[in-house]
């Protein structure tokens, strides 16, 4: 619950009023998300896309596959479902003409002034491009190497072309190295280019190398003919190579790698790396072009899915599993692999046992099996149990600690152990969502700017704006979440994208679902004669009238009373004050409460705010 005394704003609390936009608050790079939800409701939706894109410089990509924490928070959800902003995030940049590129006013922006200095950023992933997207804004020359073929990192190589299409993420990538940024692919660090050499020819580095190798299990059985690892299969099957599976497989693994590698087997798919480049990227992409073109990849006819958790504890995102079991993937909770069964050097099925518990008293990971065993009759297994960072690129002179944990030791400004040289996304932190890698790539374009001795100066411009005649949407309230159309399981054949997006009625529906938690009710106290009216009206029983001596000793209100009335709460005496108490979580912004009031105390307010940051 988040009570506040309302009896008068005179100077507004920011961080209250930014707590009551719990989207935003929760996004990792602090999106308008409700702003640009609101204005797809009233069918503004070039200033929808423009929100969405203004701190995100892969909007398109996180329209399809954001972990969208701002739902989680959601307070609309506290009703019934949260609004589906991420949805509505692809309705926005759906609309907006791929051909413009990004946002039409960054075009109008006069070019930067040459710093002379150049940064090199290793990884062409979420963190690396963003980075490098900010720097080029700030004038510096960047060059990014990726070892890869294509650039994009996970974004090409971990997640399927049904989730993610790839001329979206070409689009993305185009867009920032349209910016004078120089790409260098098929470059890996320690062979075609020594660390030492990058340090010495640039005045920073940026690591975001991601965690491209996946983990290995070793239990009996794992060196057989026909055990993958899960990304290294994503991978391959993302850049059109071939991989005989079998007509069985099981994928060990109960996240969304998991879940991504069990949905990639089922398909059957003849594509090739030409399907998703230009005519420029081809001559580039030759190589791989040719190795790949015209791949076949046979679809398993079976896929079992074997996850340590329940189905309550999996880390894998509730709707992915549900597209997967309508895939027809069987998914089998609580079972641990303890064998891969094979004869001959050729696999033949993994054998499993009941897990009780995965964590123990301490919530550690440390799971509990019983006796209770099977056998799964397989051609092929799968592991997608995690991820760790491939740094064999250092060869421990160059400064650059790595933690326990097999990750890059950085300070609160993301840099490590070496001057000059920083890390970010999941390199330095492990595992994460793309979103923060987004907000990691932001960072790091900052601090990177603040070490070349760089200067920046951020200022947030708050003010309340009275809305006199606020009503909201009709039948706002009563309005289910839509569902997002998806095509029928008998045509997810190949690289068909599954999720097709709101159409215009969906759209408009669910933008008006919003309930505009910007828009605040403000009381003055100078005004309010406590009637109770108020209290009366509301239909969501939030607001509620209470004596000041109540609040003796909540901590909450304490230092507001002294402000008001120069004593604390205990010594007040019974009838000598009264205050308006209101649970923000349950307000529904319909503003009865203000018009029902006699006096016009209490008032509908939206509040602005705007940041604005000044490199020098």
């Amino acid at each position: 619950m988040v009570d506040a005394l309302s009896y008068s704003v005179t100077v507004p609390d920011r961080e209250y009023f930014d707590r009551n936009i719990p989207c935003r608050t929760a996004c990792p790079i602090h999106t308008e998300c409700g702003r640009y939800v609101q204005a797809i409701g009233i069918s503004k939706d070039e200033e929808a896309y423009l929100l969405a894109r203004a701190p995100n410089p892969f909007a398109y990509v996180l329209g399809r596959i954001c972990a969208h924490p701002c739902e989680d928070n959601c307070r609309r959800g506290k009703i019934d479902e949260p609004i589906a902003i991420c949805a509505l995030k692809r309705f926005a940049t759906d609309r907006h003409n791929l051909g413009t590129g990004h946002d039409p006013a960054r075009k109008k922006l006069p070019p930067p002034t040459r710093r002379g200095k150049s940064i090199a950023i290793v990884g062409a992933g979420v963190c690396g491009l963003t980075c490098a997207h900010d720097l080029a804004l700030l004038g510096y020359k960047v060059d990014v190497y990726e070892s890869a073929p294509v650039p994009g990192g996970m974004l090409y190589l971990g997640i399927p072309q049904f989730r993610l299409p790839r001329e979206i993420i070409k689009m993305e990538v185009d867009n920032i190295l349209a910016m004078g940024v120089t790409l260098h692919t098929r470059v890996t660090m320690g062979r075609d280019i020594s660390f030492a050499d990058l340090r010495s020819k640039n005045d920073a580095v940026l690591l975001a190398t991601g965690l491209n190798k996946g983990r290995e299990l070793n239990i009996p059985g794992a060196h057989l003919a026909g055990v993958y690892n899960g990304i290294d299969f994503l991978i391959n099957v993302n850049l059109g190579f071939e991989i005989e599976l079998g007509k069985r497989v099981v994928v060990v693994g109960g996240g969304n790698v998991a879940i991504d590698v069990a949905r990639a087997a089922v398909r059957l798919v003849q594509e090739s790396v030409e399907s998703s480049a230009g005519d420029d990227d081809a001559k580039s992409l030759q190589p791989a072009i040719d190795a790949a073109r015209l791949a076949m990849r046979s679809g398993a006819e079976h896929v079992d899915m074997v996850s340590l958790e329940s189905r309550a504890q999996m880390p894998a995102w509730k709707g992915e599993v549900d597209e997967a079991e309508q895939e027809g993937i069987t998914v089998d909770n609580g079972w641990g692999p303890k064998e891969i069964v094979g004869e001959n050097g050729v696999i033949t099925g993994l054998k499993v046992r009941r897990c009780l518990t995965v964590f123990d008293e301490n919530g550690r990971f440390n799971p509990a099996f019983s006796d209770e065993e099977k056998i799964i009759p397989c051609d092929s297994v799968i592991l997608a149990i995690g991820q760790q960072a491939d740094l064999s690129f250092l060869s421990g002179e160059e400064g650059v600690q790595v933690t326990p944990r097999g990750i890059l030791k950085i300070d609160e400004n993301l840099m490590t152990t070496a001057p000059g040289v920083f890390a970010g996304g999941d390199v330095a932190f492990g595992p994460r969502v793309l979103v923060e890698a987004v907000a990691n790539g932001h960072r790091a374009a900052r601090s990177i700017h603040v070490y070349l001795s760089g200067k920046t100066a951020k200022t947030v411009l708050s003010r309340f704006r009275m809305m006199p005649d606020w009503k909201m949407p009709r039948g706002f309230l009563t309005t289910p979440r839509q569902k997002m159309p998806v095509l029928a399981a008998n045509r997810r054949i190949g690289i068909a994208e599954v999720e097709l997006g709101f159409d215009e009625d969906q759209g408009r529906a669910e933008g008006l679902r919003c309930l505009k938690c910007q828009v605040n009710t403000i009381f003055d106290g100078s005004k309010c004669i406590l009637c109770a009216g108020c209290v009366d009206v509301c239909p969501e029983s939030c607001l509620r009238l209470v004596d000041l001596t109540q609040l003796s000793g909540d901590g909450r209100y304490e230092a507001l009373i002294q402000n008001r009335y120069g004593v604390a709460a205990a010594e007040l005496k019974a009838g000598q004050a009264g205050a308006i108490i209101k649970n923000e979580e349950k307000c529904i912004r319909c503003g009865l409460c203000a018009d029902r009031c006699p006096t016009g105390a209490i008032s509908m307010e939206a509040l602005e705010q705007q940041e604005r940051e000044v490199f020098e």
